[in-house]
């Protein structure tokens, strides 16, 4: 396992943004070189002191982009994952739902997100669907059932779900109580993003009882000038893995914030030799 400055102390918390988009998506501009791109995207990350982002472009992965961000961002201790922005078609408009993927859908030559992609949007061409709106025909559950076929991890995390494509916005307290008792959706579900309004934050709440999940932000960039606004989420992780960062969700009351927590105990900071076999150390 390598190790990174980031954790020479153990577990720290870290700013999180659950939802990126680059230039292989359809709504991102960039006027810059082309050889400048990556490294471009990977500054404004650190200057944005984001060190766990997932790239999720709508209704699309590119492995060849996303490996070539992730190598160049992990030289900066930024750890990114794969993901994608699916428009599902739940609610009356679609509800923007981002899915992040453990490294094994990509794994030994594998692309195993493009498979799902091109089943999950059967009978319709990338041009259709490769793009903000490119609605599917399968409602929440189903899609998360024709993931689980693939018998590889994933969690889930619903978009801004206040505003338009939103699954606060689109759904209705009757059909969030339904949600809340299916098994899978308690599984898969590990973060709402964008939550602003406290009254409906505590209606879904209600709702959803033990299904509610993490609080996260994503800034939804649409060019590089955008990584990194709107709201500020940290969690706190132990490694750069896909399983440190769904542990973090799973236990988001005492990993997720939208600061970074003091310690609250005693703790050793740091301890010296004088003399010995250990002397200077």
């Amino acid at each position: 396992m390598k190790s990174y400055n980031t954790f020479l102390h153990g577990s720290t918390w870290v700013r999180a943004d659950f939802h990126l988009h680059t230039r292989k998506d359809r709504e991102f501009k960039y006027t810059g070189e082309d050889d400048q791109y990556l490294s471009s995207y990977v500054d404004k990350l650190k200057e944005k002191k984001i060190q766990v982002g997932i790239i999720t472009n709508h209704n699309k992965f590119d492995d060849e982009e996303y490996k070539a961000l992730r190598k160049k961002a992990i030289k900066q201790e930024i750890y990114l994952l794969p993901g994608v922005e699916l428009s599902v078609n739940d609610g009356a408009n679609g509800i923007h739902t981002l899915v992040a993927f453990s490294e094994e859908w990509i794994s030994n030559g594998e692309n195993y997100i493009h498979s799902f992609l091109t089943a999950y949007f059967s009978g319709k061409s990338p041009n259709e669907y490769e793009r903000e709106n490119g609605r599917s025909q399968h409602n929440i559950i189903k899609t998360i059932n024709m993931l689980e076929e693939y018998h590889k991890d994933f969690f889930i995390v619903f978009a801004h779900v206040e505003q338009d494509n939103g699954l606060w916005s689109e759904l209705g307290g009757g059909r969030l109580i339904e949600l809340g008792k299916e098994e899978v959706f308690a599984k898969y579900v590990r973060g709402f993003q964008k939550v602003r309004t406290n009254d409906m934050r505590e209606k879904v709440k209600d709702w959803l009882k033990c299904a509610y999940p993490a609080e996260v932000e994503g800034s939804d960039c649409k060019s590089i000038e955008g990584i990194g606004n709107g709201g500020h989420c940290f969690i706190k992780i132990g490694d750069f893995s896909f399983e440190a960062v769904k542990f973090a969700l799973m236990n988001h009351c005492y990993r997720v914030s939208t600061s970074i927590k003091p310690y609250e105990h005693s703790h050793i900071k740091s301890i010296a030799f004088q003399g010995g076999l250990l002397d200077g150390q």
